[in-house]
């Protein structure tokens, strides 16, 4: 029986992918910010598919990566799977200048708890045959703009971050290694906003994702039609790009 751990897992992408991964007969440990998000998931999934789910409520802006790992082992035995969906974004004030409190709050979990996480379960994921490990980015990284710039850094920090992983791992017989550039999700983060492009459901979003386990496809737009969006993005002259409010 396979083991996931994922990080970020009570709410939107993250739910969908422990819904689809306990279909599939994965036992789970689930870590998120509330344990009341948590507590009625895990037993949700209990009943439905048969699994083993332990959660851990944890503060990613405080993270405990050793914590983790060990609560994770101790729970599952090992682990197969590491899934980090977990982010943080502020698009309404993430523009200028912006709070010292606010700035630490993004990079740190946007991108350095997700390192410690990762740099955490190293050990496992290098002899986690057939394993994945999977990083959440985000179409903001592609291109440097006047909104997102905190966030925007960060995952592009987190995709450079992968990139590594996956080069560390590729002669080792564990966990490939996927991380998604993500567009638009139907997520309360979106909800009631005139959005420039459709927005994906997290469960389509989670089939993709899971539907590339075992494969080393590094870095990957998801919907895949991202791609010809933010190249032609990529591709418009500063002159005319420094105009834009995008």
């Amino acid at each position: 029986m396979k083991r996931s751990v994922i990080i970020g897992a009570s709410a939107g992408l993250g739910r969908a992918l422990a819904e689809r991964l306990a279909a599939l007969g994965h036992n789970l440990f689930l870590v998120a910010s509330d344990q009341r998000d948590l507590a009625p998931l895990a037993g949700d999934l209990t009943i439905r598919f048969g699994v083993d789910v332990t959660v851990l409520a944890a503060d990613l802006y405080r993270v405990d990566a050793g914590l983790i790992r060990e609560r994770a082992l101790s729970a599952l035995g090992g682990v197969d799977n590491l899934l980090l969906i977990a982010g943080f974004s502020a698009p309404a004030i993430d523009r200028g200048a912006i709070t010292p409190e606010m700035v630490d709050r993004m990079i740190t979990i946007n991108l350095s708890a997700m390192i410690q996480v990762v740099n955490a379960f190293l050990p496992e994921l290098a002899n986690a045959q057939g394993g994945n490990l999977v990083g959440a980015g985000s179409v903001a990284a592609v291109r440097g703009r006047r909104s997102n710039m905190v966030y925007g850094a960060a995952k592009r920090g987190l995709e450079g971050y992968f990139e590594s992983c996956r080069h560390w791992l590729a002669n080792k017989a564990g966990a490939r290694v996927q991380f998604y550039r993500l567009g638009y999700l139907e997520t309360q983060m979106v909800f009631g906003q005139k959005l420039p492009f459709p927005a994906l459901h997290p469960d389509a979003a989670a089939a993709a994702i899971v539907a590339h386990f075992g494969q080393d496809t590094g870095t990957r737009y998801l919907p895949r039609w991202w791609w010809l969006v933010m190249t032609l993005i990529r591709l418009i002259p500063w002159v005319i790009f420094k105009r834009l409010e995008i």
